[in-house]
């Protein structure tokens, strides 16, 4: 009789051990879609577009043409379908969807520091990108050195 309390003890024990396991992955499942859905929500999508010609480049807004910059997140650029991308492999009129804390600067031209991921949605050329040349303008730097006039001093 002590023996079979004994097993059906260890049997309940086992079984609670066990709910409760399912319990927590469950739980962690939902956190993560939770987060998941969080992140979409304060995803941004925005184009990438070099300015000048020593390498720089801002991002605008694709639906509130706001431009802004934002680092490339170290080993957290994708294609769409999950493969890494290399700086050499993005173009002006590339689109992003770009993963963060949605906390920007109130800059001008506004900063993303936050910035934890991104995923080219669209491949881009530089045609695509005219249309935001206007915005742009603003933000593109004159050289400061040419290979015919040397130092070009300031107006």
């Amino acid at each position: 009789m002590k023996e079979k309390l004994r097993i059906l003890g260890m049997a309940a024990l086992t079984l609670a051990l066990a709910a409760m396991i399912a319990g927590f992955w469950f739980f962690v499942g939902k956190q993560a879609a939770k987060e998941q859905e969080r992140e979409e929500a304060l995803a941004i999508d925005a184009m990438y577009v070099e300015i000048g010609s020593h390498g720089d480049y801002m991002f605008v807004n694709v639906d509130t043409e706001t431009p802004f910059t934002a680092e490339f997140p170290t080993g957290q650029v994708f294609r769409e379908n999950g493969e890494k991308l290399s700086r050499e492999q993005i173009s002006t009129g590339d689109v992003f969807r770009i993963y963060g804390d949605g906390a920007m600067t109130m800059s001008l031209p506004a900063q993303y520091p936050g910035v934890t991921r991104m995923v080219r949605i669209k491949y881009g050329s530089p045609e695509d990108a005219e249309q935001y040349n206007e915005i742009l303008e603003q933000f593109k730097t004159d050289p400061i050195y040419t290979q015919e006039e040397g130092i070009i001093p300031p107006e």
